[in-house]
This record gives structure tokens, C-alpha cells and sequence, in this order.
């Protein structure tokens, strides 16, 4: 079979014509008529002895088969769903297609399967008497003959989406340390299943993870819960400049390949010791793309294992495959010695195409089926509509040849790649954005061919909009399906998008009928306002995250974090950062029932168990000559929610270790009890749950110092000036956990005076509650958030006054005035006061306000408090302190046209937003063509300019813009546009 891939476009759209206008020849029988008494139809077809690759039924014969279909008047009312089909099967092998006209001649529906696949077309089947002709077109083929069944189908309702059974996934997150991976969009990570070590591409960086627990002394074994350790195993091509990096690890060998996309074709290189040496493997395929590479590999099909295969050596041979695209076409290649060389490239995505939307990344099914799925820009149109159908390009022969196998209730086109996996057995799990930005997961267990349990696997949570799904399989009935995703509806690609995004993972353990959904991250967010565009200033996550498995079935969600520091506090200030970040299961079923409630595992299936060891934290704990603050990361829960953690301390590292205090879910303890003459404390932590204690975590060993560090009071919170025991509020409504002062240039003139509580239970204050903050040796000043004020019980005010002590620790408030209406309070407890100055005596840099005496009380003004905190003092440092560091400052670039054929001459628009009170002053923009770039250009006062730059060799090029104002900042966005110039592929199968 050649040219099947390009079979798509305009031949299909011409076919019916030109069947038409030919001589068809009858088929066995020639006719027959559809009806509800009469629902199904057979004829055979064939033998056919010539060939029409053309498909021209004039000049080369073809069979008809003269159908009509005669439905009551008002059939297609009472069964809206009722499809007529049809069906081929082969009775001797070969390249029959299928189109199905209407009584004038039009097309109106079509099948072109490659060599011996079965062929399927269907529409809907109305109402009415009505015309149609089966015309069988004898494609690629000698001899061949096959069965055709017309049929009358009511297709069963697709079964309402089940309620999940059983506990779903928990997981941790390890964030790569300041120095790594910060520039981590579009990763990948690779599991090593020999080595249980993990590896991740972050841009210009090949990054090794290990895990704790697995770790060689002095590092490990560490509690599972303890952060990962992150080292740079860059390679030989790694750090070069790159438009696009890729990484798979292969679960067989445990071989890791990298490559870095360099102008029209790619680097690469592979290691087998996860990253302490790599082997430089062939520059490129011989016909690679231009963009979008992808690597993964398998086992050979069975019958298509060449005689040169090389890899692994003693051992079943697999094959690896490149696949990448370039503007509209797109091609896999394949290498038979394990990356070291590859062959010439196969087409499997049409041509005709102007702009092809991004393809996913290539899969291999244990049986040595080829996937690659798609979004399918003008590949596979949905009549009457604008929108293409979600497809699944799959090859049978090691890469040569392709079918595309479309998602019926699907609709294509969306800025995300979905994305394929597969199952020990082959069944399917397709997860993608749909045309209107919905999450959605489909199966299949006939590679493709037809698809079920199709749903918006968001819809639990209210999921509105999605982003960069990835998909994942273990065994039959099970898979996971990771993406980013919103709650907020509008605009999700644009500037203006006031919503934010968390990572959540759905998993499906009853073969996709049902899915639990999991917010992996529901306190930080994963991008802030500003959208996650496809192109331009918000596009900082580029195109893709990752979801692997290791070999007992955990998950590994790679993303980028785009939000963190000020953003994950508040996600309007988002600077669109992009941190090498992983969510890796801890509990929960994994993907492979076979570690279900595994003895002295977390893989627990539906009863909770006890929590996890906990790990503390020696880098976060310190000890003073006043008090010690232990720091521990929260284990793996077990299923139930953990209802506290017990600290014990001893003076040596073998203990013995005595029980000093406990909180109720805080993940820090204050030790004031500390002797000031021991000048070293050991401590660990014991999480507990209602079904019982967690194994005793990690001792850490902590040496007294002088002095607390440094805070930065240019940030909310700011000094935390009081610190209170967490569980003693009664409810979390009155647990005060600290209270702390900032004086962030935002809020220059005010003291910001945070008072953190457990939470609101309700994310509201209870209704007449009152909690004020109390300044004794401020003249009684108090400030407070009120909900008894009159006229307004449910909705807090922000008010300051005086307060006295009327009798035995009574106290009465005379309320002043408010506070400045920035003052607010957030669902997790958080209070936040925004007070002026000038009601101080002196907030002179150096002055001591003395008080800080927090209440927390429900009720009259006048109540007993439920919970206090403080007193403290803070000692005032100013604003001016916070003008040193830069605001933020973002850069914009748009290009157009972004693809054409060479020469190609794209006007670029440049621009930036400067923060309040600066100015755009100059801009430098590098075309990434390795021309000069335009460097220190002015602004000239204008908010935007154009530049004109022409591309005259084919290829794909990043451009990338910095600006910066008039105080000489420079902006640190990825202010960028990718131009693809038209590359023409040379396919060795005689075609173009």
C-alpha cells in the first residue's frame, strides 16, 4: 500500500464525483432495499483483478451496489440515534475502499483502511424512502474479494458514567531545588524499572531523580515521604540550544533517550546508567521534522522483525521510533540498534494539510502496535461543522504504513495534544481536549476501530477548561489520564483570564467506565491569571506535560510550574515561570492490581490504613537559645485523613525519645520547652489517623544557633511575630496558628497584619464571630474582622477603634473607623488587615510596635475568647526596602503569518507591559535563525512597534523577545512565537 497516508484531503472530497461519472460494475446481488422489517443486507464483491489507486471509476471498474433505504416518515423522530452502516470483511486479502453516495451523486460518507483491514463507514439514518449507492473501489489489489452488511443499527445509549468505587490515588510533590530546572516546559520523564530512579528533561537539562527511600546511606533509606534528590546528568548534546527537548525511558532495558530538536532535525543520544554516560546516537533522522519530536519504544510485531536488528543484543528485539512533523505533514522513523542509527521516515499524517495541529507522543503496545495520536487540523472533518474528530494513527507494520482511527463523539482541533495509552493487553485510553477546551477519556479493544465509555472526565469537579492531557495504562481496566485544568469559564488562552490552574489526575480502575478525579495540588495553583496560551507571553508552558509508570504501576505526573513564590499566594502577581515539578503516587491502587493491599505498602484498594512515615525536614527545622521549630513533610495519608502528628525529642541519637507536644494536621511544631544549655536536640515525628499510628519517621539531629534568619516582610505574610499551638481553638474557625506583619510595597503606608487560622470550615467566617488584634501600649488600639457589625451579620468588616478592660478581663470596643478596603479574608483561614500607619505612635524604620495580642472569639464582642495568640512585637523595616527588587515586567511578542513556504517574510509585533510607573524603553529580538538579532532597539515612546524579518532556508525557528523600561529591568517571561517554514519530505516509498 502506498500513498495511504495523504488519502485523506482532496482525493476523498473528489471521489464521489468521479465514481459517478464512471462505469461501475454490479455487485452480487446488485440491489437491495433497507427497511425495519428488513434491517440487514449482505452482497459479496470481487474478485477484482485490476487496480485503481486513482480512483477513478471511468477509467478503472469498480462494484455498485444499487441500495435503497425505506424508513417510516417519522423514523428519524422516534430513533434520532438509529445509523445505517456498512461493513467489509475480507474474504480474500487486500485494498478494497468503500463510498457510500446519495441519490444525486454526492459523497456523503467513505472508508479507506489500509491493505486487510476491515472497512466501516456509517451516517444517520433519517426517515423516508431515499436512493443511495455502495460503491466498492478496488484500491490497491489483484484477486481480492470481500462481504459487504448494510444495516439498520440502533445503537445502544452510551451508559451514564459510573459513581467510582474504591480509594483513589494519593500523591506527593517534589519541586527540582532553585538551581535546577527552571526552565522545565514541555517535560518528560522516564522511569528506570531496574533502578527506580527517575529522569527528566527540563529544557537544556537531563535531570536524575532519586528516591530516599531507595538511596544508598549516608543519603537513604529515607521515609517515602521525603523530598526527592535531584542532580544535573546533562549529556553531551543536552545543553545545546535547543527548540525542543524529548525523553523516553524504555521499561524493558532501562535505556534513556534524549533528543534535542536543533533547526530541521534533532540531536541525540541515549544512556543506559541514567545519565553518567550517554552514547551519541545519528544526528537526526534521515527525514526527520522540523517540530514536535517524539521517542518511544517496543517490541517488533510479530512477522516484522528485520533481519539487521540489533537491540537489545541476547535478548527479544525492540525497535525505537522518531516521529516529529513539519507544518502539515508528519513522519515516524525507526532504528533497529537502539537509537544509534535511524531509517528513512514513513509518512502518517497527510500533507494536504496548511497547518497540521500538533501530534502527541508516539506509543508501542506490547504486541508491537505503533500509535501516534492527534488532534487532526483538516484531517477527518465532521460534516457541517468546522470542527475534525480526535484520531489515533496506528500501524501494524513497524512504522511503514498507517490508518487513522477517528473518536466518533470527539471534536479535534484543540491547542493540546492528546495522548494514547496502552494496557498490558492493548486496550486503548485515548484522554484529550475536546474542541470546547472539555477533558474527555475514551477506550478501545480493537486498536481503534471503535471507541467507548467517551465522557468529560473533569465534569465531577467542575472542570470548565483543560490543558496538555497525558495518558497512561497498566493493566486492562486500568489507566490514568493527567492534565492541567480550570474551574473558570472564558478566555483560558488569553492576558485577561482571571482564573487559575491546578494539576489533576483521573484514574479509572473498571476499564473508563467511571474515574476518580484528584486535585493533586489544590493550594497551589499551577498557573496563575494571565491563561495558558498556545503562542506568546502566556505561552510559558509550551505544549506538553508527561505521565509515566514504574513497575509496580505508580504514576509520575511531570509538569511545569508556572506559578509559584508570590504567585501560589496570590495568583494575580503570576510571573509565568516554569519549575521542573513531579507528582509521584504514594497510596492508593496503583495501575497493576497485582500490588493491590500489598503487605507493608500504602496500595491500599478500599480500606484506609494508617498513615506513612513521616519525613522531617533538617534543612527547614532550626533551633535557637529560646526555641526549636521542627519541619516535617506529610506523609502518604493512608486513605483517612490524618488527625495529627506526635513530636518526640531526645538528646542522642539512639534516644531515648520522649513525647514533648502534638498538633492537629499542622506540619510544624514549636518547642519552647528546649534547655538552653543542651546545645543539641534529636527529634522525629509519628502522623497518626483514626485507624491507628504511622512508623516512627526520620530522626534529624539540630545544633542551637544565635539567631533566627532573616525574614522578608516585602511579601505576605511577612514576620510571622507570633506563633500559637495548633488543635487548642476548639474549632478551626477559632485555631489561631500565627500572626505575622509585612510592609509590601503594594501596601506602602500600611502594616499588613496577617492572622492565620486553622480554617474556615464553611470558606467563610462564622456568622458573629470577632477577631481583633490588640494593641495594649498603643493607646487600647485594636483592629479587627467583625461579623457583628449591624445591618451586615454575614458579610465581615474590616474596623479599628480602642478597646478597655471594663472589669476582670472584660473588654469593651468602641469601633473608630475601617480599615483600608483591601483588607481581606480567604476560605483557608486566612485573615488579612490592611492598617494604616498613622494609627501607630511611631512606624519609623527600627520602631518597636509592642501588642500583637490576637483573639479569636464567636459571639458578642464581649465573649471569652475561644483561642489567643501573642503577645508579640515587630519591629517596623519600611517599604523603601522592597523597591530593590524589580516588579514584574512582561514582554509580548505576536508573528504573522507563523508557517509558509520559504522565503517567508513574517511581521513581528512587539510590545510588553511595564509595571505601574515605568515606561517601555528598549527591546532585543533574536529571529532563531542565527541572523544577528535586533538588539537595544527603542520604544521611542510608542506601546508597541513592528519588524519585518524574512526566512529564507526551510525549517522551524523560535524567536524571542526581551524588553525592558526605563529603570533598565529586563523581562524574564518567554515572550516567544515559533515560525515554521515548509519542509519537503522524500519518503523512500516512491511518494511525496
Amino acid at each position: 500500500m502506498e500513498g495511504r497516508s495523504i488519502r485523506y484531503g482532496a482525493l476523498a472530497s473528489a471521489l464521489g464525483l468521479l465514481c459517478a461519472a464512471g462505469t461501475l460494475l454490479a455487485a452480487t446481488p446488485p440491489s437491495g432495499t433497507l427497511s425495519v422489517a428488513n434491517p440487514t443486507l449482505t452482497f459479496t464483491s470481487g474478485p477484482h483483478t485490476g487496480e485503481n489507486v486513482e480512483a477513478d471509476c471511468e477509467a478503472n471498474p469498480c462494484d455498485e451496489y444499487a441500495l435503497t433505504v425505506d424508513l417510516p416518515p417519522d423514523y428519524a423522530t422516534t430513533n434520532p440515534s438509529a445509523l445505517i452502516t456498512v461493513e467489509l470483511e475480507y474474504t480474500v486479502p487486500g485494498d478494497l475502499d468503500l463510498r457510500l453516495l446519495d441519490g444525486t451523486d454526492t459523497q456523503v460518507a467513505d472508508s479507506g483502511e489500509p491493505p486487510g483491514l476491515p472497512e466501516y463507514m456509517d451516517i444517520p439514518a433519517g426517515s423516508g424512502t431515499r436512493p443511495y449507492t455502495v460503491v466498492v473501489i478496488p484500491f490497491a489489489t489483484a484477486g481480492t474479494t470481500a462481504t459487504i452488511t448494510v444495516s439498520l443499527v440502533e445503537p445502544p445509549a452510551p451508559p451514564a458514567p459510573a459513581v467510582p468505587a474504591g480509594l483513589a490515588p494519593r500523591f506527593q510533590e517534589h519541586v527540582a531545588p532553585p538551581a535546577l530546572g527552571n526552565d522545565a516546559a514541555e517535560p518528560s520523564i522516564g522511569v528506570n524499572r531496574h533502578t527506580d530512579r527517575a529522569m527528566f528533561i527540563s529544557y537544556t537539562q537531563a535531570l536524575r531523580m532519586t528516591f530516599l527511600e531507595n538511596a544508598a546511606p549516608p543519603l537513604g533509606p529515607m521515609p517515602t515521604s521525603c523530598d526527592a534528590l535531584w542532580e544535573d546528568k546533562s549529556g553531551f548534546l543536552t545543553t545545546v540550544n535547543t527548540l525542543d527537548p524529548i525523553l523516553f525511558t524504555d521499561d524493558v532495558t532501562g535505556r534513556t533517550f534524549n533528543s534535542q530538536l536543533s533547526g530541521a532535525n534533532s540531536l541525540f543520544e541515549f544512556t543506559d546508567d541514567d545519565g553518567e554516560n550517554w552514547t551519541v546516537g545519528q544526528i537526526g533522522a534521515p527525514n526527520g521534522g522540523a517540530d514536535h519530536q517524539t521517542v518511544a519504544s517496543g517490541p517488533y510485531p510479530v512477522g516484522f522483525v528485520p533481519a539487521g536488528a540489533t537491540w537489545p543484543a541476547n535478548a527479544p528485539k525492540r525497535a525505537v521510533y522518531y516521529c516529529s512533523q513539519s507544518v502539515a505533514g508528519a513522519a515516524c522513523s525507526r532504528s533497529d540498534d537502539g537509537g544509534e542509527t535511524f531509517g528513512p521516515g514513513f509518512a502518517f499524517k497527510n500533507t494536504g494539510c496548511s497547518a497540521g495541529a500538533l501530534h502527541g507522543h508516539v506509543k508501542v503496545a506490547p504486541d508491537g502496535t505503533v500509535y501516534v495520536p492527534d488532534s487532526s487540523q483538516c484531517l477527518l472533518p465532521i460534516p457541517g461543522t468546522s470542527a475534525e474528530k480526535v484520531v489515533a494513527f496506528v500501524s501494524g507494520d513497524a512504522g511503514q504504513t498507517w490508518a487513522a482511527r477517528p473518536l466518533p463523539e470527539s471534536r479535534g482541533g484543540a491547542a493540546s495534544d492528546p495522548s494514547i495509552g496502552i494496557a498490558t493487553d492493548g486496550t486503548l485510553y485515548m484522554c484529550y481536549e475536546n474542541d470546547d477546551s472539555r477533558v474527555r477519556a475514551a477506550v478501545s479493544k480493537d486498536k481503534g476501530r471503535t471507541w467507548l465509555y467517551d465522557q468529560d472526565i473533569g465534569l465531577s469537579q467542575n472542570i470548565v477548561q483543560t490543558r496538555f492531557p497525558q495518558s497512561v495504562a497498566g493493566d486492562p481496566d486500568r489507566a490514568g489520564c493527567a492534565f492541567l485544568g480550570t474551574k473558570t469559564n472564558g478566555n483560558g488562552n488569553s492576558l485577561d483570564f482571571k482564573g487559575v490552574w491546578h494539576p489533576y489526575v483521573a484514574t479509572t480502575y473498571d476499564g473508563g467506565q467511571s474515574w476518580h478525579l484528584v486535585n493533586t495540588a489544590p493550594n497551589d495553583p499551577i498557573q496563575g491569571h494571565g491563561g495558558v496560551g498556545p503562542d506568546g507571553t502566556n505561552r510559558n508552558l509550551l505544549d506538553f506535560n508527561d505521565l509515566q509508570i514504574d513497575e509496580i504501576g505508580r504514576m509520575y505526573f511531570a509538569l511545569a510550574d508556572g506559578c509559584t513564590g508570590t504567585c501560589a499566594q496570590d495568583p494575580s502577581a503570576n510571573a509565568f515561570e516554569a519549575k521542573a515539578t513531579v507528582f509521584r503516587q504514594t497510596g492508593g491502587r496503583t495501575l497493576f492490581k497485582a500490588f493491590d493491599n500489598a503487605a507493608g505498602t500504602q496500595y491500599n484498594s478500599t480500606a484506609p490504613l494508617r498513615p506513612a512515615a513521616a519525613c522531617a525536614i533538617q534543612a527547614e527545622s532550626l533551633y535557637t537559645i529560646a526555641q526549636a521549630r521542627v519541619v516535617w513533610n506529610a506523609p502518604d495519608t493512608g486513605g483517612s485523613t490524618i488527625t495529627g502528628y506526635d513530636v518526640y525529642r531526645a538528646t542522642a541519637a539512639a534516644g531515648p525519645y520522649t513525647l514533648i507536644g502534638s498538633t492537629t494536621g499542622a506540619t510544624q511544631y514549636i518547642d519552647r520547652t528546649v534547655d538552653p544549655e543542651v546545645l543539641e536536640y534529636w527529634y522525629r515525628i509519628v502522623a497518626k489517623n483514626a485507624h491507628g499510628e504511622a512508623p516512627v519517621g526520620n530522626s534529624i539531629l539540630l545544633v542551637q544557633s544565635e539567631s533566627l534568619p532573616e525574614v522578608n516582610t516585602c511579601e505576605l505574610p511577612g514576620q510571622v511575630v507570633a506563633i500559637d499551638a495548633v488543635g487548642d481553638g476548639t474549632a478551626d474557625d477559632t485555631d489561631i496558628v500565627y500572626v505575622a506583619a509585612a510592609e509590601p510595597l503594594d501596601y506602602e503606608g500600611n502594616i499588613v497584619v496577617t492572622v492565620k487560622l486553622a480554617n474556615f470550615t464553611a470558606g467563610v467566617a462564622p456568622a458573629t464571630s470577632f477577631y481583633p488584634v490588640l494593641f495594649p501600649t498603643q493607646d487600647g488600639k485594636y483592629i479587627a474582622m467583625d461579623t457583628n457589625a449591624p445591618g451586615s451579620p454575614a458579610t465581615p468588616r474590616f474596623v479599628h477603634g480602642t478597646y478597655v478592660d471594663v472589669a476582670n478581663g472584660v473588654l469593651a470596643f468602641t469601633e473608630v473607623g475601617t480599615l483600608d478596603p483591601r483588607s481581606e479574608f480567604l476560605a483557608d483561614g486566612t485573615i488579612r488587615h490592611v492598617v494604616p500607619k498613622t494609627l501607630f505612635r511611631n512606624t519609623t524604620p527600627g520602631a518597636i510596635i509592642a501588642g500583637f495580642d490576637a483573639r479569636a472569639r464567636v459571639g458578642a464582642q464581649s465573649a471569652s475568647s475561644r483561642d489567643t495568640a501573642g503577645p508579640a512585637s515587630y519591629e517596623v523595616r519600611g517599604s523603601d526596602i522592597c523597591k530593590v527588587l524589580p516588579p514584574i515586567l512582561l514582554g509580548s511578542l505576536e508573528a504573522s503569518p507563523k508557517f509558509g513556504g520559504a522565503p517567508l517574510t513574517v511581521t513581528f509585533t512587539v510590545s510588553g507591559t511595564p509595571p505601574a510607573g515605568k515606561t517601555l524603553q528598549s527591546y532585543t529580538l533574536n529571529f532563531g535563525d542565527g541572523t544577528a538579532p535586533l538588539a537595544d532597539q527603542p520604544f521611542n515612546g510608542a506601546p508597541s512597534v513592528q519588524r519585518q524579518h524574512t526566512y529564507t532556508d526551510k525549517g522551524t525557528y523560535r524567536a524571542r523577545l526581551t524588553v525592558k523600561d526605563n529603570t533598565g529591568a529586563v523581562s524574564s517571561n518567554a515572550a516567544e512565537q515559533t515560525i515554521e517554514v515548509n519542509i519537503d519530505f522524500l519518503f523512500s516509498n516512491g511518494f511525496e
